[in-house]
């Protein structure tokens, strides 16, 4: 459970995914704000054949989808933003 904070930011979170392809799934680990869970989705969604599940801080006041974030049905949404596809107010 590689958490891009912890592993040294996107690119080292993408090597350690890298390292297990073809051994292991990997399921991300993210209990922090919107930023980490921006990132860690983009690596899922660049690596869908090696990250099958994501650890997400549940919100359930709902106050981070001002920043973009969409959750339906318990998935989590890539934006079509640009960048990390968040906006921090």
């Amino acid at each position: 459970m590689p958490d891009v904070k912890h592993v040294g930011g996107f690119g080292p979170l993408l090597d350690v995914i890298d390292s297990t392809a073809g051994r292991i799934e990997v399921s991300l680990h993210n209990p922090s704000g919107p930023v980490s869970a921006a990132a860690s989705l983009h690596a899922a969604a660049d690596r869908p054949e090696v990250v099958r599940s994501f650890e997400y801080a549940f919100d359930k006041t709902l106050s981070r989808q001002a920043y973009g974030e969409r959750i339906e049905n318990g998935n989590l949404y890539l934006s079509g933003r640009p960048g990390w596809g968040i906006e921090l107010v």
